[in-house]
């Protein structure tokens, strides 16, 4: 169930606003909400810390260590270990830029090899005039025949520029040569620059290998100044009333009590008000205990029903295991991810915040086992061990599967238009929505005709109830004031049906995986008859298969299991998923 929410008005002296805003962090029951956040210089140097630590985490959690290091010289504390770490990456960022621009000035010079501007000028200083020159073929051939008495020797002819050295015992007057400057620095000064930018790279490279190793303290310490930047928010989004600061945000009503308590401890002045109607309310999910393992799906997706809405985290725990367990369609893939899921979850119990993860991967897994056995698929081979014979293989297999798909359509699709009459406001909208119920399932009638049994007819009731259920929906569905929802009352219809159908994308992509794994066993068995030499080569693509065939089942739960939740069953639901997740101010938890 969606947690009624309070909203605050709480008062403090503005002497005391720090001390009162650890205080509400440390409760950690109220959600403050700023609207007007100012710039202030800690809160923006701590968010520029945050962003480079940021930064840095991503790119030393992307490395691989190999073998044992030994972090002894890293400092202990976590702060100090930040700074050294942001110092380590400030340096390298500072060694790219300038080994970037040693580059660029070594390809100026080295076409022109060795030299040194200062022994030019001491040539000149002899009456030797060396000019260092580029121009085209057709340039140089004019500069070769005006200057007969000098020396032109060719340096370099790359894609019709030449780079040549002109020698005279004079002066080169009459004749403007293309003279070029590329350097005041011996192309083995460069060189030493860029070897020594070099080895300190290296040496910083074994710095980020040992800091990798200490990349869980770095993120704890990352996640504490991350709540530290959110209270100077808050901080620098309060209120100012003079000597009062005022601030603003929403409780759980199961929560009032105690922050009343700490509002008399505190000295605060408390005003707590019901949120107004289209108000925007963050939303605290409090499901009953068998259905919190849905939880983390929601936050991994970062959704949330609106606050008005109800919540439908029962019917999608449920029919999101469904849906996961059609999709997988193998109860070897599934065995293993159960086996694995058991394990994370004795290996993490001591772990809160892997518990709900757990049981979700416990509960997905368990369930998409019992497809697959009911289903007789085991890695990609059908056998009749407990296999159910309704979906035996055979001609009529396809049509069961796809029986299956549909009446899942029927019933989820119209649990939604029933669970929307918690919230009807009138015996209008009741009707209204009840007639939907028979339309769909004239819908699930349509498609059995044309996809599951074909060329079977429409029986009479099917069309009776679709059109009892079309009048129901035009009494109490419809809007005829609302020139918008009359013109969209068509599409409505034809957007049933359509929904309807694309349940057929269950039965599509559970036996999609499964050719696919009997594709790459056929691949792999072929291999092995053909030659004893070849076993480990087909070992090698049977397991490639399945893994990619995996891989690409979990891809499909997220774009269609989700979706059949989301989307299809969203909106006849009439869920927006428009909710803020309910946040908070508290400290930081480990």
């Amino acid at each position: 169930m969606i947690t009624a929410m309070k909203k605050v008005l709480l008062l403090t002296l503005s002497s005391d606003r720090d001390l009162s805003l650890e205080k509400l962090r440390e409760l950690g029951v109220m959600e403050v909400v700023s609207e007007n956040i100012a710039d202030s210089s800690d809160r923006a140097a701590l968010l520029l810390r945050l962003t480079a630590l940021d930064r840095a985490l991503g790119t030393l959690s992307a490395r691989k260590v190999k073998g044992a290091c030994d972090n002894t010289a890293l400092p202990e504390d976590n702060a100090e270990l930040a700074d050294f770490t942001l110092k380590c990456f400030a340096e390298s960022e500072a060694l790219a830029r300038e080994l970037d621009l040693l580059r660029k000035e070594r390809a100026e010079l080295e076409p022109w090899g060795e030299y040194d501007p200062r022994e030019i000028a001491e040539l000149k200083s002899k009456n030797i005039f060396v000019y260092l020159c580029e121009s085209n073929v057709e340039q140089f051939a004019a500069i070769k025949e005006a200057l007969p008495e000098a020396a032109l020797t060719i340096l370099s002819e790359i894609q019709g520029i030449i780079r040549f050295i002109v020698v005279a015992d004079s002066a080169v007057t009459g004749v403007t040569l293309p003279e070029v400057t590329p350097g005041d620095r011996r192309l083995s000064a460069v060189d030493k620059d860029i070897n020594a930018n070099l080895e300190r790279q290296a040496a910083l490279e074994k710095q980020f290998d040992l800091l990798t190793t200490r990349l869980s303290d770095l993120k704890i310490y990352r996640n504490i100044i991350a709540s530290d930047a959110e209270l100077l928010s808050v901080r620098d989004g309060a209120e100012d009333c003079g000597e009062l600061t005022a601030l603003q945000g929403f409780v759980p009503v199961t929560c009032v009590e105690k922050l009343q308590a700490a509002a008399q401890d505190n000295a605060w002045a408390l005003s707590l008000t019901d949120p107004e109607p289209g108000e925007t309310v963050p939303v605290l999910l409090e499901p009953p205990k068998w259905v919190k393992p849905i939880l983390p799906l929601f936050q991994f997706l970062g959704i949330a029903p609106g606050y008005e809405e109800f919540d439908m985290s029962p019917g999608m725990l449920i029919f999101f295991s469904i849906f996961f367990s059609m999709i997988i369609n193998d109860a070897g893939y599934a065995a293993v991810m159960l086996l694995g899921a058991i394990i994370a979850a004795v290996a993490l119990r001591k772990n809160p915040k892997a518990a709900m993860p757990c049981r979700l991967a416990l509960v997905l897994s368990f369930c998409a086992t019992a497809w697959g056995v009911c289903n007789g698929a085991y890695f990609g081979t059908e056998t009749s061990w407990l296999q159910m014979k309704f979906f035996a293989s055979g001609a009529n297999q396809t049509a069961h599967l796809q029986l299956v798909c549909f009446v899942l359509a029927l019933v989820h699709l119209s649990l939604g238009h029933c669970w929307r009459l918690v919230n009807a406001s009138s015996a209008l909208e009741v009707i209204g929505q009840l007639g939907w119920i028979p339309i769909l399932l004239l819908d699930f009638m349509v498609v059995l005709g044309l996809l599951v049994f074909p060329g079977m007819a429409l029986p009479t009731w099917a069309l009776i109830a679709g059109g009892v259920g079309l009048a129901m929906v035009l009494i109490g569905g419809v809007d005829w004031r609302d020139v918008g929802a009359i013109c969209n009352f068509p599409f409505d219809l034809i957007g049933s049906f359509t929904d309807t159908l694309s349940y057929v994308r269950l039965f599509a992509v559970g036996m999609s995986g499964t050719y696919m794994a009997q594709s790459f066993n056929g691949m792999g068995m072929q291999l092995w008859e053909a030659s004893p030499w070849l076993i480990p080569v087909a070992i090698l693509v049977i397991v490639f298969g399945h893994l990619l065939n995996v891989a690409l089942a979990f891809m499909s739960v997220l774009v269609h299991g989700v979706r059949l939740n989301t989307l299809e069953f969203s909106n006849h639901a009439g869920i927006r998923w428009g909710g803020q997740a309910f946040k908070p101010l508290k400290n930081f938890e480990r």
